[in-house]
């Protein structure tokens, strides 16, 4: 989760959930960074996938966050099951 982006004072997400498993099948399927990118060139802020798998994805924006709390965020207050169904990836801001 290093986030080698420059001295951005931000960071940003995709937080994506829905289906059973769906942030495991959305890390398989896409490119986070990609996908992002589409919905900013697009206007969104959010998206709703449902072929495959069914998936809500928001962009979430934050002041910086140190990678190595959100690491502790992960591995301390997260359960291991539910961010299989329901989880972030950090993406480059723009």
């Amino acid at each position: 989760m290093s986030n080698n982006y420059g001295s951005n004072n931000k960071s940003v997400f995709l937080y994506v959930r829905g289906d059973d498993y769906s942030a495991l099948a959305f890390d398989k399927r896409f490119s986070a960074q990609e996908l992002y990118l589409d919905m900013i060139i697009k206007g969104e802020t959010s998206r709703t996938i449902d072929d495959q798998d069914y998936m809500e994805i928001d962009i979430v924006e934050f002041d910086k966050i140190d990678d190595k709390f959100l690491s502790w965020i992960k591995n301390n207050l997260c359960d291991y099951d539910q961010l299989k169904s329901e989880d972030i990836f950090e993406v480059k801001p723009v």
